[in-house]
């Protein structure tokens, strides 16, 4: 495990934030930043204005009428996850179709993750969205970093029928969510956002957010429950049963989650590829 490390330590390709991203995340830190501003900076990077305005027209998010304007989704989705889209989109930006697939279900748990936290009121539904959004960055990292192992992970995870987290502690060493941890660590992120990363897999022994945790967790195990999911992903991981039993959810509130969330899933065409085809 330490030489491994160490190898992503002393790696000269860790992600980066491109200066306009760099940008845009320095006016966001201002208390009363130009919406104007920010806008023109997203407009400049096609890619991620684009990926915003699928957020925001989602089925999940339940915006009346379609949002055409990159100022105005910029308005509807707040500071922290327009954050959480800079963070993204300097990780995920990848030709390699297994960090394609796996920005897929990163950005289906984020949206899942804001249905469940509007759902039980919580005032921190844009903190959980954007943690869901990033809560893989450790597999993505894994998979630039340590291409050979990466692929030895998905071989056992496939062969030996385990979880791609189980895989990942027998092959590595180390958890795609304890590599997502210290690369937090390392872009300084909010503490809220480093434990979503970090417990997403075991949210109850998260001391400082475990609510907000344990609502990544949900969506994690509902996403991947329904197909869309990273390659490596052929499992869905246990169910932290305290966890579940915190957010004081009965079963028919779980499957009205799950019922919404499958029809969802259904009337967007970029998720509903990964449905079973009838």
């Amino acid at each position: 495990m330490s030489e491994l490390f160490d190898r992503l330590l002393r790696s000269k390709d860790l992600p980066t934030i491109p200066v306009l991203h760099q940008k845009i995340v320095n006016v966001l830190k201002k208390d009363n930043y130009s919406e104007d501003d920010i806008s023109k900076l997203l407009e400049k990077d096609q890619v991620l204005a684009s990926k915003l305005l699928k957020l925001v027209n989602s089925p999940f998010y339940g915006v009346f009428g379609r949002v055409a304007s990159v100022k105005r989704a910029a308005m509807l989705l707040g500071s922290n996850l327009l954050n959480g889209f800079v963070m993204s989109a300097t990780l995920f930006n990848s030709t390699d179709k297994s960090i394609v697939a796996l920005w897929d279900h990163s950005y289906c748990c984020s949206t899942v993750a804001g249905y469940i936290a509007k759902k039980l009121n919580m005032k921190t539904a844009e903190e959980v969205m954007t943690g869901a959004l990033i809560h893989d960055l450790g597999k993505v990292l894994i998979k630039r970093q340590l291409p050979e192992e990466a692929i030895a992970v998905e071989e056992a995870a496939k062969s030996k029928r385990i979880t791609a987290l189980d895989a990942e502690k027998m092959v590595i060493g180390m958890s795609h969510d304890e590599v997502g941890i210290w690369l937090a660590e390392q872009w300084n992120l909010p503490k809220i956002i480093k434990d979503i990363i970090g417990y997403h897999h075991s949210p109850s022994l998260c001391s400082a957010h475990p609510k907000e945790a344990a609502v990544v967790h949900l969506a994690d195990i509902i996403v991947k429950g329904i197909g869309v999911t990273g390659s490596s992903d052929l499992y869905v991981p246990a169910l932290d049963e305290k966890a579940l039993a915190a957010l004081a959810l009965s079963d028919d509130d779980i499957m009205d989650i799950v019922t919404g969330v499958v029809s969802n899933i259904e009337s967007d065409e970029m998720f509903s590829k990964y449905l079973p085809q009838q």
